[in-house]
């Protein structure tokens, strides 16, 4: 997948190269939320913005988690969710039917205090490749820059 935050960029921080590579996605929107004060705090990519459109990738970062953690067990559980690596940890990945029944690869992964929940969905993964290794990929390189720490939206 390599670096998923090179230029050129989509929602001042995700590459276009790695959006095109997860999702299979030649000519998309991508669509930024910043939080109130100006951080990173979802992009959400699209073939088709009308309602009938189909997404293909959600990052987002909530704060605080809208989760509990108890939630987040349950939704573990019931979408037979393997723990991520040590490293990565604490967080789970997963795959799970869309209310439309497409398959979405997803991680959830938050702050051991549970205050912060960094989620990506890769709703509509590229022909011939591994959806959910993708979307651990997005969260591996990313949890330094959304999670683990809120001082900058994205790397100098």
């Amino acid at each position: 997948m390599g670096d998923i935050t090179a230029a050129p960029r989509e929602c001042e921080l995700i590459s276009s190269n790695a959006i095109e590579l997860a999702t299979g996605f030649k000519n998309y929107t991508a669509v930024a939320g910043k939080t109130d004060r100006g951080r990173f705090a979802s992009c959400s990519v699209a073939e088709d913005t009308s309602p009938e459109g189909e997404l293909g990738l959600t990052i987002e970062v909530f704060e605080p988690s809208p989760i509990s953690p108890d939630g987040l067990e349950n939704t573990k559980v019931s979408t037979q969710g393997i723990d991520l690596p040590t490293d990565l940890a604490p967080g789970f990945a997963a795959r799970r039917k869309s209310p439309k029944d497409q398959s979405v690869a997803f991680v959830y992964g938050w702050t051991p205090d549970y205050k912060r929940l960094l989620t990506i969905n890769i709703y509509q993964g590229a022909p011939g490749r591994d959806s959910l290794a993708d979307a651990t990929e997005f969260f591996r390189q990313l949890k330094p820059i959304l999670l683990d720490t809120r001082k900058t939206n994205h790397p100098e």
